[in-house]
């Protein structure tokens, strides 16, 4: 799954909407009107008076007064105050935090066809919360708020067809809700579905539609949609290939502050597409990125002092950055601040911290770092010698494409016994990346 679907997977942030939805409506009369209404015994002035104190508006925050007047408007069957009630039990707000309470009168509301009570009912149950586990119950109540028109209902519902979770996995159901969300205009909605259809997670991919969802998204100004219609329009995706066009929405995006699209725009500086070539211009992009710590980009960073690339080349500077991107378990640095360990530049000479880091970025994949290690075995530098593991690394790494592993793999095999062979292929085949 996409690094987006894993990131918009987080039911809490419809669970901690909290005083909201009817809220606009509810308070659409003067203070002191709803006020004269509520002590009159009116039960929709009744919630509006507990939203405003609640949420401090015109008068000074209480919780506590604000669940006093939502049990008022109860009395009277309010259905929304019996909602609002439920989330101050889920929440804690004005009284003790009590989920099951707060499930006891979310399931009221939601009885009663109130859509943002069966979306949080839902939610309850999909995270266990004040009710058993129970995945299938929790997307009976989602479906409901779904069929009701809610978009986070639809997102959800949607990603769960799309995991299996609670129902069986289906990723064109998944699509169909996506779209339906994408359709109401919700942002996250639109680019979601840009990326499931871009990307052909589990459905055929439509880099047309795809792009398609992206503009809207970069239309309402949101920087992840600019950014992904500007990378479209640098590979011609779905749109002409336009590299002005591209970088002007690069820009857009990282003018921002958000740091993918810094890092893009430093990338299309770097080698001059859609903007001249302008090497420090890059490394001001980037540097930007990093100080919000984005791995790749201080990664870039750290290359570009290393190389001495638009900028006076530092070794200690380098390591730093590579040391900030590395601690984030990112495999580029990893391998990067390797090297400078092993020849001891920018940092004090380390052959065994280079073999540890060498292996990080190896268990990940990267081939580079699975050839480094291979060396560091064949030589006995930091480690045993052992052509074995030797033999193992550098297969893995050939087999990824790695030009220099490749040719140094048949003078390996050739020092070694046939029996010494069979066992690194052995451990290439059961070798498996780490998570």
């Amino acid at each position: 799954m996409s690094q987006f679907l894993r990131l918009v997977k987080i039911p809490l942030i419809v669970l901690l909407a909290g005083f909201s939805g009817l809220a606009a409506p509810l308070q659409a009369k003067s203070l002191k009107e709803t006020r004269t209404a509520a002590e009159q015994g009116d039960p929709e002035a009744q919630c509006a008076m507990g939203l405003r104190c609640a949420k401090g508006n015109g008068v000074r925050q209480d919780e506590a007064e604000a669940v006093e007047w939502f049990r008022k408007a109860i009395t009277k069957g309010h259905v929304e105050a019996q909602r609002q009630l439920g989330m101050c039990y889920l929440l804690g707000k004005g009284v003790p935090q009590d989920a099951a309470e707060a499930v006891k009168w979310l399931r009221l509301a939601a009885a009663q066809d109130h859509v943002a009570a069966m979306k949080q009912l839902g939610v309850c149950y999909t995270l266990g919360s004040g009710v058993t586990k129970d995945l299938a119950e929790g997307v009976k109540w989602l479906r409901q708020a779904a069929e009701h028109g809610d978009a986070d209902a639809q997102m959800e519902l949607g990603l769960a067809y799309f995991d299996g979770e609670g129902v069986a996995q289906d990723a064109a159901e998944a699509v169909k809700w996506f779209r339906k969300a994408a359709e109401q205009g919700d942002l996250n909605a639109q680019k979601l579905l840009g990326t499931t259809l871009l990307q052909g997670l589990r459905v055929p991919q439509d880099l047309r539609e795809a792009v398609k969802w992206f503009r809207k998204a970069a239309e309402k100004g949101d920087p992840e949609g600019q950014m992904m219609l500007g990378l479209a329009h640098t590979a011609g995706t779905g749109v002409p290939l336009d590299l002005k066009m591209a970088a002007a929405l690069l820009r857009k995006a990282a003018d921002q502050g958000y740091a993918p699209a810094q890092l893009e725009l430093g990338m299309s500086y770097m080698i001059g597409s859609g903007v001249p070539q302008d090497a420090a211009q890059a490394l001001s992009w980037f540097h930007k990125a990093a100080e919000q710590g984005n791995p790749q980009a201080q990664t870039k960073l750290a290359a570009a002092y290393f190389e001495g690339t638009g900028v006076e080349r530092n070794t200690a500077e380098a390591a730093a950055w590579f040391r900030k991107a590395a601690d984030q378990n990112y495999p580029l640095a990893q391998f990067g601040l390797g090297g400078c360990y092993l020849r001891g530049e920018g940092v004090t000479q380390n052959v065994a911290e280079a073999v540890r880091l060498f292996r990080a970025a190896a268990d990940q994949g990267n081939s580079d770092g699975q050839f480094a290690l291979s060396m560091m075995y064949e030589k006995g530098e930091g480690v045993d010698k052992q052509l074995v593991q030797a033999l193992k690394w550098c297969r893995l790494a050939s087999r990824q494409g790695h030009e220099i592993a490749f040719l140094h793999q048949a003078t390996l095999e050739a020092s070694m016994t046939r029996e010494q062979v069979i066992e690194a292929v052995r451990l290439e085949h059961e070798w498996r990346p780490s998570k």
